[in-house]
């Protein structure tokens, strides 16, 4: 990762010799927001006002109808490795398209969480480098229900942005907003966040919605996806059902699981699925089914979460997996496995490796194959030539089952198998 250090300091110095070139004027292009459903919205719900940001042209730092303060005035930061229009000016928010940067960006941390474009806002280079811009959306009006955005944090290496929302009834100085945030500001982490707030107070009003960037020692926040919707507030989480497959006997799967999970939400929409497997990392279900796989106890956790932001209490399904393949390690002249159909179907197809882990095996550390068919109650006996010398870890996988043992090699022959 380039550093934003060595563009700071190199700031800081043309700043103590008073050597800044004045600001271009900023480019005022109208634009008219580009309505575009980014997740599954509900059918009785009224969309008040959405943006992506995708229409405007790339690095606008003016876009009405939104309303880019720039309270502080500072020159910005940037970033060693990219350049891009407006980069060290003050400015608030910017639309930023990775595509067009120079040279152009494939770092997924500045991919927009939609489309091509986002807002980005950057740490201002001053004393402290504390931020203090707003991102204000026009006046609305309507049956307000819920405001809602995505928002991320570009890199851990300084601190992580911080951002507060607030509401405005009467115009877009930044004095006029009440902040509806927790206290004293949220703390956005590196992956893509949705962030939900209930604006059913503000019903029949005349209304701004603003986000206050006020990072300090950061580096870059990154927004997309603004929604506000109509309605009732909604404060009744999603539900979410999970779907297993695959070949189930007596209560105990035979084969690898598919996992398929559904959510549905009457009021604001299901925003996204979160799962787990066997404790292991939070996953964002990709809208697809997952594979479970491996002998043993197996749980999945999950849960979802709303447009509004109605978190679902984490559900849990366990299973069982058990293929029906045993097998047994043998010594010998090399080493040779017995694969054997324990279960109450004909298998094919099944696959199977023998390696070794010894220091000093200079041939057959690791030997792969497959069987073709394997009748119920049948076995296959493989085999993997061994050259070399002393104690080694020996592990045979077939069809999802694995065994392990050890054993002395003695050149070609295998001793001692336990």
């Amino acid at each position: 990762m380039l550093k934003k250090s060595i563009l700071k300091a190199a700031l800081v110095m043309i700043v103590s010799l008073a050597m800044i070139i004045p600001a271009s004027a900023a480019v005022t292009k109208m634009s008219t927001p580009k309505i575009i459903t980014s997740n599954p919205q509900p059918a009785n719900r009224d969309i008040i006002f959405q943006d992506s940001f995708e229409t405007y042209d790339d690095w606008l730092i003016a876009f009405p109808p939104w309303t880019c303060i720039d309270v502080d005035g500072s020159p910005t930061c940037g970033h060693t490795g990219f350049n891009w229009p407006h980069e060290g000016e003050p400015y608030a928010f910017i639309i930023f398209n990775p595509d067009t940067t120079t040279p152009p960006s494939t770092e997924p941390a500045m991919a927009p969480h939609t489309g091509d474009k986002e807002a980005m806002a950057i740490n201002d280079n001053n004393a402290g480098y504390i931020s203090d811009d707003w991102l204000i959306t026009p006046q609305l009006a309507g049956n307000f229900g819920a405001v809602s955005f995505w928002a991320h944090s570009y890199s851990s290496q300084y601190n992580l942005e911080r951002i507060a929302v607030g509401v405005s009834t009467t115009d877009t100085d930044p004095a006029s907003f009440t902040i509806i945030s927790p206290d004293p500001y949220i703390t956005v982490p590196l992956d893509w966040t949705n962030y939900s707030f209930d604006i059913s107070s503000y019903a029949g009003q005349n209304i701004y919605i603003g986000i206050h960037y006020e990072s300090v020692d950061s580096w870059m926040l990154f927004v997309d996806d603004f929604l506000v919707l109509g309605g009732a507030a909604d404060t009744t989480p999603p539900v979410t059902t999970i779907k297993l497959e695959g070949d189930l006997v007596g209560g105990v799967y035979t084969s690898d699981v598919k996992v398929t999970l559904s959510a549905t939400d009457d009021n604001s929409g299901v925003n996204y699925t979160m799962y787990k497997v066997d404790g292991g990392s939070w996953i964002t279900y990709p809208a697809a089914p997952f594979m479970v796989t491996g002998n043993g106890n197996h749980t999945v956790t999950y849960y979802s979460v709303d447009v509004a932001g109605n978190k679902e209490t984490e559900q849990s399904k366990s299973f069982t997996i058990q293929y029906p393949i045993d097998i047994t390690i043998k010594s010998g002249l090399g080493i040779s496995a017995t694969i054997k159909n324990t279960g109450a179907a004909n298998l094919t197809n099944v696959s199977w490796t023998i390696a070794l882990d010894g220091k000093l095996i200079f041939v057959g550390k690791n030997k792969p194959g497959t069987i073709g068919s394997l009748a119920v109650g049948d076995s296959v006996t493989v085999k993997d030539f061994v050259i070399g010398f002393g104690k080694t870890g020996i592990k045979v996988t077939a069809g999802g089952v694995e065994k392990t043992g050890t054993g002395t090699v003695l050149l070609f022959f295998v001793v001692g198998v336990a």
